[in-house]
Parts: structure tokens; C-alpha cells; sequence
């Protein structure tokens, strides 16, 4: 049997919010913030960079996200 840390539990829901968030924000369907996601790797994004992001809203994490896409070329709002 695995368990999860605090910290790894914190990590998760922090994914999951940034995720629906950025659903809600950008109008896309789940599938579609899923590949965007995966596709530039924003859920270890975040657990890489959980302990500073923590440190702020959910919003200005997504802002965060944002404007690394932005820096791959990548404009969803």
C-alpha cells in the first residue's frame, strides 16, 4: 500500500484546481486542457514549482501558466 505525503496531497490539489481553472478560463473542454497540459508538461510544472506558487493565489498561478505558454508560443486566452 502507497500513501501520499501532505505535501503530495497539496501538490494534487493544486493541479487540480490550476486545471479546472484554466478549463473555465480558456473555454476548452477537458480533454483539450489535458493535452495542452501534458503536451508542455504543466502538471510537473507545477509540482516542480509547487513550494513558490503555493505561496499565491490560484490566479496568479494560473498567470504563471500562462505566460509560460506564452513563451512556447502558445496564446489561450
Amino acid at each position: 500500500e502507497t500513501t501520499m505525503s501532505q505535501e503530495q496531497i497539496n501538490i494534487s490539489h493544486m493541479q487540480c484546481w490550476l486545471f479546472r481553472l484554466a478549463q473555465s478560463k480558456w473555454s476548452q473542454t477537458p480533454e483539450e486542457t489535458t493535452a495542452l497540459f501534458k503536451q508542455y508538461d504543466i502538471f510537473d510544472y507545477i509540482a516542480d514549482c509547487y513550494d513558490v506558487l503555493h505561496l499565491s493565489s490560484y490566479h496568479h498561478a494560473l498567470n504563471d501558466i500562462e505566460a509560460l505558454l506564452a513563451q512556447k508560443g502558445v496564446i489561450v486566452c
